[in-house]
């Protein structure tokens, strides 16, 4: 006489499916050094190229004659900390190869806990200055360039769009990758970003938490 085959028992299906999140939710813990929800919307912008929306509630001037990096939620002043720039001088940049730091007004673009540079960095969206300075640089090579990227992979609008034309295009990058981040603030010694004193940077990182996305879209105004 055969026995009847033996019924698959739901609940283990359950246990590993449990199994499976549990050990998932530990790579991502350990991969984000304990922040997963700020490492996953990190990557969820990377990946599809997401364009950072502005918040107003804080904002951040930086005066590159005064070294000094102030933070303001709406009109009150809350912070201010000494900012070193560029190794290179005050002068605004223009060209992937002048390593200056920038002036215009930019957003936060992401908010990372890792940074070769200290204990925090904060990227800044710079793409529409930057793609200005790289059609000045190039001229009609330039645009040509950008309009045959645009035709075949969609606008040119994000920081994360950039990145990848720089990937494409080696020998004529468009300059970006201007952080806030550690490193010490007593001399001029950066490739174009905002250095501040570790501390510092962790307490400025801590202030911008308490905007509304949580430090991504906040103003940064550079100026002379």
């Amino acid at each position: 006489m055969n026995r009847p085959p033996k019924r698959f028992d739901p609940r283990w299906g359950i246990l590993l499916l449990w199994t499976a999140f549990l050990l998932g939710g530990l790579g991502l813990y350990r991969l984000s050094g304990g922040h997963i929800r700020e490492y996953l919307v990190w990557r969820w912008m990377v990946t599809f190229h997401v364009p950072v929306a502005p918040v107003d509630d804080y904002r951040i001037v930086v005066t590159k004659s005064e070294h000094r990096l102030v933070v303001h939620a709406g009109d009150r002043e809350v912070k201010a900390f000494r900012a070193a720039i560029s190794e290179h001088g005050p002068a605004p940049r223009k060209t992937w190869e002048d390593e200056l730091t920038p002036e215009g007004i930019f957003m936060i673009a992401s908010m990372q806990y890792e940074s070769r540079f200290g204990p925090r960095q904060m990227l800044l969206e710079t793409t529409a200055q930057s793609l200005a300075d790289y059609e000045l640089q190039y001229g009609a090579d330039g645009r040509r360039r950008l309009e045959a990227w645009s035709e075949g992979h969609g606008p040119l609008d994000t920081i994360w769009e950039v990145y990848a034309f720089n990937e494409g295009n080696p020998g004529y990058p468009i300059w970006n990758d201007i952080l806030i981040h550690g490193g010490g603030s007593d001399r001029d010694w950066t490739w174009g970003c905002i250095a501040l004193d570790d501390a510092d940077v962790i307490e400025l990182f801590e202030i911008l938490r308490g905007s509304r996305a949580g430090g991504l879209g906040v103003a940064v105004e550079i100026r002379p």
